[in-house]
C-alpha cells in the first residue's frame, strides 16, 4: 500500500462524542499522552506496544486502569477496538494497520486526535502548524517566543516534543490563544481534517524516502496540511523551492483556497546588519541565533508576524536572546582550542549541508546513523569544502564512506560508538578547528531520538574534558 493512497482506508468515521473502545498504538510521549487523556474522557483504552515499555510508564498504565501489551503487536488485542491511534513511527504498510484495513478499522493521528477535541471547545485556539524537511524545530520556537512576547497564551507542541493532545488538556483550564504545532510526514500520514489558521512549508528536500519511497510521495504527504484550509486562512511557502512554489500556485487556483504567500531573501545581511526587505532591522552581532540557513527561518517568521500586524521589534529582541534548539549546532565545549559541536538534530543530508556551510573553522566530521536515503552528491561537495577528516560510526558507515571514497574524499576513520569517535575526532583535529557531530541520518540504529543521541555525545565529550 502507497502512503499516498491511504485515504480511503484511513478516513476516520468515528465520533467522539460517544466514549468507545481505542487501541493506542506505541507507549513513547503522544502515545501515553493519548491513552492518558482518552482514558479520563471516559474512552475504553488499550496499548499496543512492539518493544519493551518502560516499567514507570507500565505503572502509570496500570494505575490508570489501561490494559496494555508489550514486545509485539497482536491481531486479537488489536482488532477490539472501533478506531486506533497511531504511532508515527510505524510505517503504514506496518502489519498493525494491515489488519486494522481488514476489520475496517479507522486511524487517525494524535494530532487529528486533539484536532477534534479543540473543535468541541467553545473557544479554540488559533493554530499555526509548520511542516518542511528542515527548520522546523527553529521556526516553531521562534514563533511560540514572538506570540508570547505579544502578550499571546500560546504552546509549542507536536512534533517539537509537548503532545499536541496535552495542549488540549491544558486548554480546558487555561485557554490558549494560539498553539504553535510541528508536524511531520509520518503524523501527517493519518491526519485528516486539520485546518491551520497559518499553514507553513519551509523547505522540501529529499528526506525520508526510506519510508515514502519518492519525492511524490513525500510531497504529497506534506501538501495534506493545506487541503482544509478556506479563504479564512494563510499559506506561508518558501519562494525559492521548487516544491513549494509548485504547491503555492495549485493553492492559488483552488477555488475557495487559503491566502498563499512566499517568503524568500527577504532577509539579508548587509553592512553588519539584519536586514528585512531592505530595511535595517538590528546589527548581526545582536542576534544569537546564527547561520545563513537562518535567514530563511527568521523571514519565514517575519511574514507571520506582519500578519498579525505584530513591529518587526518584537522579533528584534526575541532574536536578541534566542539561542536555538538543543542539538542543533550547540555548543558543548572545547580543548586546547579545540570546539566541540552537538548537532545531532541534523537528520538528514541537507540539514548536515546546512552546518558544514555555517562552519568558519576547519571541520573534523562526525556523521552517520540510520540513513534515510537520497543523493549524496551535494554533501560530498560540502565535505570538501569543509571537512578536513571525517569520522563515520552507525548502520550507515559503508554507504556514507563509499559515496566518499567515490567523490575523491579519503580522509576517513571508521569507528564503533560514540565514546570512540570523539576520541577518533581528536586525534584528528588541530587547535583552532571545530568538532562537529552532525550525523545526516536518523539515529534509530542505536538511539531512541537524536536527543538521546546528542545527550550521549555531550555526556562523552563532557568526559572526555574532566579527563584531559
Amino acid at each position: 500500500m502507497r502512503t499516498g493512497e491511504t485515504d480511503a482506508v484511513f478516513q476516520p468515521h468515528f465520533s467522539l462524542t460517544s466514549p468507545t473502545h481505542v487501541v493506542v498504538l506505541g507507549a513513547a510521549r503522544s502515545g501515553l499522552a493519548a491513552a492518558l487523556f482518552l482514558k479520563s474522557k471516559g474512552y475504553h483504552v488499550s496499548l499496543s506496544d512492539a518493544g519493551t515499555i518502560a516499567e514507570e510508564t507500565c505503572e502509570a498504565l496500570r494505575t490508570h486502569g489501561i490494559p496494555f501489551e508489550q514486545q509485539g503487536h497482536t491481531q486479537t488485542f488489536l482488532t477490539q477496538a472501533r478506531f486506533m491511534v497511531a504511532s508515527p513511527g510505524i510505517p503504514l504498510t506496518a502489519k498493525p494497520y494491515q489488519w486494522a484495513e481488514s476489520a475496517q478499522i479507522p486511524v487517525v493521528s494524535e494530532v487529528e486526535l486533539a484536532w477534534q477535541f479543540l473543535q468541541q471547545s467553545s473557544q479554540p485556539p488559533r493554530l499555526v502548524a509548520v511542516t518542511g524537511s528542515n527548520g522546523k524545530s527553529t521556526v516553531v520556537s521562534l514563533l511560540e517566543a514572538i506570540l508570547k512576547q505579544s502578550g499571546f497564551t500560546a504552546a509549542a507542541c507536536g512534533n517539537i516534543g509537548l503532545p499536541m493532545i496535552h495542549c488540549v488538556e491544558l486548554h480546558e483550564s487555561r485557554p490558549f490563544d494560539f498553539l504553535v504545532l510541528e508536524i511531520s510526514s509520518f503524523q501527517l500520514e493519518t491526519t485528516y481534517s486539520l485546518k491551520p489558521h497559518c499553514a507553513l512549508l519551509l523547505n522540501l528536500y529529499e528526506n525520508h524516502l526510506d519510508r515514502h519511497g519518492d519525492m511524490e510521495t513525500y510531497f504529497s504527504l506534506k501538501s495534506r496540511l493545506f487541503r482544509c484550509q478556506d479563504t479564512r486562512d494563510l499559506a506561508i511557502l518558501s519562494g525559492e523551492n521548487g516544491w513549494c512554489q509548485a504547491l503555492g500556485m495549485s493553492l492559488k487556483q483552488k477555488q475557495l483556497g487559503p491566502q498563499v504567500q512566499f517568503f524568500n531573501t527577504a532577509v539579508q545581511v548587509k553592512d553588519a546588519h539584519l536586514y528585512y526587505q531592505d530595511q535595517p532591522l538590528m546589527p548581526v552581532s545582536s542576534v544569537r541565533l546564527q547561520g545563513q540557513h537562518n535567514l530563511e527561518n527568521i523571514a519565514a517568521v517575519l511574514l507571520f508576524s506582519e500578519h498579525l500586524n505584530l513591529p518587526a521589534s518584537l522579533l528584534c529582541d526575541v532574536l536578541a536572546t534566542f539561542q536555538g534548539m538543543p542539538h542543533r549546532l550547540e555548543p558543548v565545549g572545547q580543548w586546547q582550542e579545540r570546539y566541540f559541536i552537538n548537532d545531532s538534530k541534523s537528520t538528514n543530508y541537507l540539514a548536515a549541508e546546512k552546518a558544514l556551510a555555517s562552519m568558519s573553522r576547519p571541520v573534523v566530521w562526525i556523521a552517520g546513523g540510520q540513513d534515510k536515503g537520497g543523493d549524496f552528491s551535494s554533501l560530498a561537495e560540502w565535505v570538501q569544502k569543509k571537512v578536513k577528516h571525517t569520522v563515520l560510526m552507525g548502520a550507515s558507515q559503508e554507504i556514507f564512506s563509499r559515496a566518499l571514497i567515490q567523490s575523491g574524499y579519503n580522509q576517513i576513520t571508521r569507528v564503533e560508538g560514540m565514546e570512540a569517535a570523539i576520541h577518533a575526532a581528536v586525534e584528528h583535529a588541530d587547535p583552532g578547528d571545530t568538532i562537529l557531530l552532525s550525523p545526516a541520518t536518523a539515529s534509530y540504529d542505536a538511539y531512541a531520538n537524536f536527543e538521546a543521541r546528542g545527550d550521549h555525545f555531550k555526556h562523552h565529550v563532557f568526559q572526555f574534558l574532566s579527563e584531559s
